[in-house]
């Protein structure tokens, strides 16, 4: 279990580089004057020659090999929950890219609640501990909060 979590976290580290070198790499190409209209059969090719880029799809295919290998490892319900610090470390990222901005209150709040989030998740599948089906309370309990956080 304990391989699954840094399998999992690892994964996260990987695509969440990607996201970040990928973007970073359409960026350059963009800055370089090419510009993307409609279909263009030959934009991965154009792509392929930035190191940043490039940088970020091998990143991407070790991100997929490490979520295999914690899945393997680990539940579903350990696992998933874990590969969603993915966006916590895009917005680290980003945040190190921006510092000349800084970071406004409520950016902070949004990694703060998504962290949250994900402890509770984590917390209340407690996938080390599986039933096979939940109380028909903590579906009704489930269901109420999460459309009173979508509905906010």
């Amino acid at each position: 279990m304990d391989l699954a979590i840094l399998l999992a976290l690892a994964a996260s580290f990987c695509t969440a580089t990607s996201s970040v070198c990928q973007r970073l790499g359409a960026r350059h190409l963009e800055a370089n004057g090419h510009q993307v209209r409609g279909f263009d059969p030959w934009l991965v090719v154009r792509l392929a020659t930035q190191p940043v880029w490039l940088l970020g799809f091998t990143a991407m295919i070790a991100g997929f090999v490490l979520q295999v290998a914690a899945l393997h490892f680990g539940p579903l319900a350990l696992v998933q929950p874990i590969l969603a610090v993915e966006l916590l470390l895009v917005f680290g990222y980003l945040a190190m890219r921006t510092r000349s901005r800084g970071m406004r209150w409520h950016e902070w709040l949004a990694a703060v609640a998504m962290s949250a989030g994900v402890s509770v998740f984590l917390r209340a599948a407690s996938p080390s501990q599986g039933q096979p089906h939940a109380p028909a309370l903590s579906w009704w309990l489930g269901g109420l909060a999460t459309a009173a956080v979508a509905g906010a």
